[in-house]
């Protein structure tokens, strides 16, 4: 089967969304065969999209951590401080 130019979806959720319906319906064996091999080189495009988006969210995150280590300072009145005797 030569692989098909796929579509890039629109965003993460569109594509968790597309893959959560190819999903149900090949689990509910509503697509003939030849379908069904269409439909699974497409979902695993769809995940490679996802785990290639999630990979960048990960690396901004590590990356913040990075320049901001500190935690962050609570504002006044959110530290429970009992008061000088």
């Amino acid at each position: 089967m030569a692989k098909s130019k796929q579509s890039q979806p629109k965003s993460f959720e569109e594509a968790v969304t597309e893959l959560e319906k190819i999903l149900a319906e090949m689990e509910r064996g509503e697509v003939p065969l030849e379908e069904s091999l269409t439909r699974y080189e497409r979902g695993n495009f769809l995940l490679q999209y996802c785990r290639q988006v999630l990979g960048k969210a990960q690396q901004q995150i590590e990356d913040l951590n990075k320049t901001d280590p500190a935690p962050p300072s609570p504002a006044p009145g959110d530290v429970d401080e009992e008061p000088a005797a």
